[in-house]
Formats: C-alpha cells, sequence, structure tokens
C-alpha cells in the first residue's frame, strides 16, 4: 500500500467515528429536550421544579372590538362639586 491508500482508509476511521460520535449527540439532544418540555403540568414534578417561567394563560375570553376606551362620545358626565 502506498501513502495515499493509507490516507484514505484513515479519513474513513475519522469518517466513521464521528458519525457514530454524531448519532450519540444527536440521541443525547432529543433526550434533554424531552425532560426541558417536562413540567409539572405534564409530569409527575411538584411545582417547585417549573422554575421561574411562568405558563401563559389567556387574559380574557372576551372577544376585543374597535371602540375606544371611556365615556361615550357626547355624554356630559357627573363630577364631584
Amino acid at each position: 500500500m502506498d501513502a495515499r491508500d493509507q490516507r484514505i482508509q484513515e479519513l474513513e476511521r475519522i469518517v466513521i467515528a464521528q458519525a457514530a460520535q454524531i448519532e450519540m449527540l444527536l440521541s443525547r439532544i432529543s433526550e434533554l429536550e424531552r425532560r426541558l418540555a417536562l413540567n409539572s403540568s405534564n409530569s409527575s414534578k411538584p411545582p417547585s421544579t417549573d422554575g421561574l417561567r411562568k405558563n401563559s394563560k389567556n387574559r380574557s375570553l372576551r372577544k376585543t372590538d374597535n371602540k375606544k376606551i371611556g365615556g361615550q362620545v357626547g355624554h356630559k358626565g357627573n363630577t364631584l362639586k
């Protein structure tokens, strides 16, 4: 074998080792992402382990309209005298 064939075999071994390491890292990432998605509402974890993130709740179930806030136009209103 000449040096070129030896270099090719060495590079093939490196590629195979890197592919195995990439596969291991991808499985680790997916496991960590799965664990990160767990909280007290979808697992048996206590609420104290949820951290500082608050669950986003809908503020109101009312539908918005295009009216301005405040009193009606033209209404005189009452104030303290």
